[in-house]
């Protein structure tokens, strides 16, 4: 069974109950008129439904999501994805800060360029940024994969923990503890699986970064980095 929502007229509570209520009694796939940019779309649903937008969204759409998919024809404000459990998320066209913060699971895919701190905090899943993606992208990193396929501003992977941070464009300072590492032949074959599906690839050459480790213990005579990572 698919249908649709019109939001013309309804509030955001309206929207999202009658989402959830589709969702709940076995729609496969949602349609949802004249979102006209407004926020709070999409939050918390659970079944394994596929919800498009049809048009713009504003902020903290997409959010605490555990099994199902949406789809946003056109762009999304900050944090957009955050706190996905499972499910995915694909934005066409731009997307504000803080896209797919603290994720623990699914993936969101956003084909233009982002705002600032895109995937901080993960804790799983991915993020894959079609464009550019501004500072301190990647910040206290602890699982999962970050993709940006355009320049990245400086702070890039920040005091991450763990976790895998590809670029494919040019890289600003990088942030506290964060390193170059080697470009393997699965790293190859990932960025490709994640990528090839949406008409994405890398702006100049990959660059593989991650943790370089110092800051998983604390140690008095490197005090000078934890300051500067505080």
């Amino acid at each position: 069974m698919d249908a649709v929502v019109d939001c013309a007229g309804q509030t955001t509570r309206e929207v999202n109950r009658e989402l959830k209520r589709l969702a709940a009694e076995g729609a496969a796939e949602i349609r949802v008129l004249h979102p006209g940019a407004r926020h709070c779309l999409g939050v918390a649903i659970f079944e394994p439904v596929l919800i498009r937008f049809a048009g713009s969204v504003g902020y903290l759409c997409c959010t605490l999501g555990d099994g199902a998919r949406f789809e946003v024809e056109g762009d999304a404000g900050w944090s957009v994805g955050a706190d996905m459990h499972a499910g995915s998320v694909v934005v066409h066209g731009g997307a504000g800060t803080n896209v797919g913060a603290s994720m623990k699971g699914g993936s969101v895919v956003v084909k233009g360029s982002v705002g600032t701190r895109a995937g901080i905090a993960g804790k799983g899943g991915t993020v894959v940024v079609g464009g550019d993606a501004g500072y301190m992208s990647g910040f206290m990193f602890q699982k999962g994969v970050l993709v940006v396929c355009g320049d990245v501003d400086d702070g890039i992977g920040d005091s991450m923990y763990a976790g895998d941070i590809y670029v494919g464009g040019s890289i600003g300072e990088p942030g506290s503890d964060c390193v170059v590492r080697d470009l393997t032949d699965a790293d190859e074959r990932l960025l490709h699986e994640l990528c090839d599906p949406h008409g994405l690839g890398p702006k100049r050459a990959w660059t593989k970064l991650g943790s370089g480790g110092r800051l998983h213990n604390f140690d008095k005579r490197e005090f000078a980095i934890w300051r500067e990572a505080m």
